[in-house]
This record gives structure tokens, sequence and C-alpha cells, in this order.
């Protein structure tokens, strides 16, 4: 299921859920009552049959998978265990037996149909020189082990196929429910928006819930974040201003002590000569 699909059938079990918890809606709404519960209904059955196909499109395409790594496997059994033992003792004897020649392994880009068919007429050609066959080395019953392996990949190659067909329907399948699930909130919106004209609560509580998001919603912590590191070179400029005002505050607190020294040396020179004419 598509991420847009997925979103679309949250938001049908939202709507659903609201009117199980707002049973008192539908029997408000007057004359749109019936034609309500008629949508929810219909919308219920959108919902079931949406979870159904997506279960299904999701087993189908690991099924298409499983068949796909097995039909590889099938291939190979077929082609290296089986026709190629056969063509092998076809060439060994070629020019000994007449006709055997024709007998030779089919390209190996083959396709898996085309291979079982190629399968299917090596074993009637092989058919004519059973005897031959054995008495050179394989197996009495070589041509049933042929048949068996190429039944074998047949079988895979239509499991392939009809995995690819259900997921296909169920991908059909999913847009067609998806787009009548969209319609029918439409109209359940126009009935409501009628209905609860009074009620602008409930109202706005529909609104909300009817809504299909369809990207993730940025959590607040983001710009919260964001503006807090915005606000913070402003913090760092502001940093030098205080730092510069210190050698302001030194200044002046060495005035203070300019002075004491002035008023020490005026206490040790009021003997000079010079001091006592002043």
């Amino acid at each position: 299921m598509k991420t847009k699909q997925l979103r679309a059938l949250q938001a049908f079990r939202r709507v659903e859920a609201w009117f199980t918890e707002h049973p008192e809606v539908i029997p408000a709404s007057g004359t749109s009552a019936q034609a309500l519960t008629n949508q929810v209904t219909a919308l219920t059955q959108v919902i079931t049959r949406m979870t159904a196909q997506s279960t299904a499109q999701a087993t189908s395409t690991g099924q298409a998978t499983l068949a796909a790594k097995d039909e590889t496997t099938q291939r190979t059994t077929l082609r290296t265990q089986h026709m190629k033992a056969i063509a092998s003792v076809a060439n060994a004897l070629h020019g000994q037996v007449p006709g055997i020649g024709v007998i030779k392994m089919p390209d190996r880009h083959l396709r898996s149909e085309t291979l079982v068919a190629a399968a299917e007429a090596l074993a009637q050609a092989a058919s004519v020189y059973k005897d031959v066959f054995v008495e050179h080395g394989l197996p009495a019953d070589f041509l049933d082990q042929l048949t068996s392996a190429t039944s074998a990949l047949k079988a895979s190659v239509d499991a392939r196929g009809v995995a690819r067909s259900t997921r296909k329907g169920a991908t059909t399948s999913l847009a067609s429910d998806l787009d009548l699930g969209r319609r029918i909130v439409w109209m359940i919106d126009a009935s409501l928006t009628h209905a609860l004209a009074n009620d602008p609560v409930t109202l706005a509580s529909w609104r909300q819930v009817k809504r299909v998001t369809l990207t993730a919603v940025v959590p607040r912590t983001s710009s919260t974040t964001s503006s807090s590191s915005t606000a913070a070179p402003a913090t760092s400029g502001a940093a030098p201003v205080t730092t510069g005002a210190a050698p302001l505050t030194l200044v002046e607190s060495a005035a203070p002590s300019a002075t004491a020294p002035a008023t020490h040396g005026a206490a040790t020179t009021t003997v000079a000569p010079e001091a006592a004419a002043a």
C-alpha cells in the first residue's frame, strides 16, 4: 500500500471512531440522520475492504518473491541435472547413432516459459532413444525425472503469475475504494456542516478528524531549538561588551590606590624645607 493510500485509510478509521465517540450526532442531525447512517455504514465497508486488500497485496508480493527464488532453483535443476545429462550423451553418440545429434541443449538465456517448452520437446526427442541412453549410463527413469523437473519449473512459473495477478487486483481495488471513501467523507462533511452549525466545538472536532495528513508534522521542538540557535550569536556578541567594561572598572578602583601613596608621601615629607616654606 502506498503512503497516500495508507494515510487515507487512517483518516477513514478516525472518522469511524469519531462517530463511535459521538453517538448523539446522527440522531440530532434531523432529516439527514438516515443518510448519515448509510454513509457511515458504507465507509465501514470501504475500511474493511481496504484492510483486506492491503493484506492481500503484501502477501502476494511475498509469494511472488518466493516463487521467483524457487523458479531460479528449478531452472538450474532442470538444466544442469537433467537436460544437460541427456544432451551430453547425445553429443557423445553423434555420428554413431543416426539422428541422435538433433538432441542439444537450448540457449541458457531462455525465459522460464520457453525453457519449459524446450524441456518438453527434448523429452519427446529423447524418448525415441530411451534404450540407447539407458545403455550408456542414464538411469532407467531419466525421462520421468526430466518430466518431473519440468513440471516443477512450470508450477513455479504459474505460482509467480498467480501472485502477480493477485497483487495487481488488490492494487486496483485499493485505488477504487480510496476514491469511494473520499466521496463518502465529502458527503458526510456536507451533512455535518449543516447539522452542527450551532455546535462549533463538535464541528471543529469533526473537521480536524476528517483531514488526511499526507506529510509528517514537524515537531514544535524543532522551531524552539532553531530559535535558541538563532539567539545564541546575540548572547555571544554581547560578551565582548561586558569584557570591554572591565578595564574601566579597574581604572576607577585604581584611583584610591593612587591617592594613598600621595597621602603617605605627605606624611613623610612634613619636615622638608620646601614643604615648610609652602
